[in-house]
């Protein structure tokens, strides 16, 4: 892969040359060295005299590939959106990038009644039947936490965030707890998870397999979705357009046609 694509860049283009079963990572270079290619007719001792090459994993190419292929939509043709914040209720301009919910799908108002934010406390042996705050939750038995799904956006090095609840078996859910203070909770294991939102945005999500990675300190955990078929899996490891961030944003804020 050409050097320019590989240290952060975005939107530079992504030129490569047609992928097989063998070779699923193929060459790739971005639109100023696709001159040089077009220009000596392809890739020769004199055309790579003039670019500098880098070896990547395949999970950096991807990433590559995500932030530089150019699309017809960019986040700056959303600059004049005009939304207004759930949470501080001041209006801002641009692309809405967070969604989040406030509980697990399964939490309804009668385990909200019963709701007491106190009754989570040290050394977490025995755990209440219902409880919920903006991270933990428990529903009738079942233990939840709360983290992010993040979609790269295609051509840019930003994402679209879902902030969503997924279920813990309750050890890890206790070890989690227990450790939720620690600096080194970062070394957990991959915890597995089920999605526990239902995202109206995608067919039916509930369910879909994820694995919770915990962050440092003050960072809720990162959900790696299951490589499938689903759209939001598929969005997951191939990115999302600009495009289609604007239509979640039309639909959700409920924005005029602009």
């Amino acid at each position: 892969m050409c050097s320019h694509l590989v240290e952060g860049t975005a939107g530079l283009g992504f030129n490569r040359n047609e992928s097989s079963d063998e070779k699923p990572f193929p060459d790739a270079w971005c639109d100023d060295c696709n001159l040089i290619f077009q220009t000596y007719g392809g890739w020769n001792d004199d055309s790579e005299k003039l670019v500098q090459v880098r070896l990547l994993c395949s999970g950096c190419y991807e990433r590559c590939r995500i932030r530089n292929t150019r699309t017809d939509v960019s986040l700056d043709d959303l600059a004049e959106l005009r939304w207004q914040c759930g949470s501080c209720e001041e209006w801002h301009y641009g692309p809405c990038l967070d969604f989040s919910y406030s509980s697990p799908f399964y939490w309804t108002d009668e385990n909200d009644a019963k709701n007491r934010v106190d009754a989570l406390k040290p050394p977490f042996k025995r755990l209440p039947k219902n409880f919920l705050d903006e991270d933990f939750c428990i529903v009738n038995g079942s233990y939840f936490i709360r983290g992010i799904i993040d979609l790269p956006i295609i051509g840019t090095t930003e994402t679209l965030r879902w902030g969503v609840w997924g279920s813990l078996k309750r050890e890890n859910f206790q070890k989690l707890l227990t450790e939720i203070g620690d600096p080194k909770r970062v070394d957990l294991p991959p915890m597995f998870s089920w999605l526990s939102n239902s995202i109206p945005d995608y067919p039916e999500t509930l369910n879909l397999k994820m694995y919770a990675h915990i962050q440092e300190l003050g960072d809720r955990p990162k959900f790696e979705l299951e490589p499938s078929d689903h759209p939001l899996s598929v969005e997951y490891y191939e990115g999302i357009t600009a495009e289609r961030v604007k239509e979640i944003m039309m639909r959700r804020l409920d924005l005029p046609e602009i």
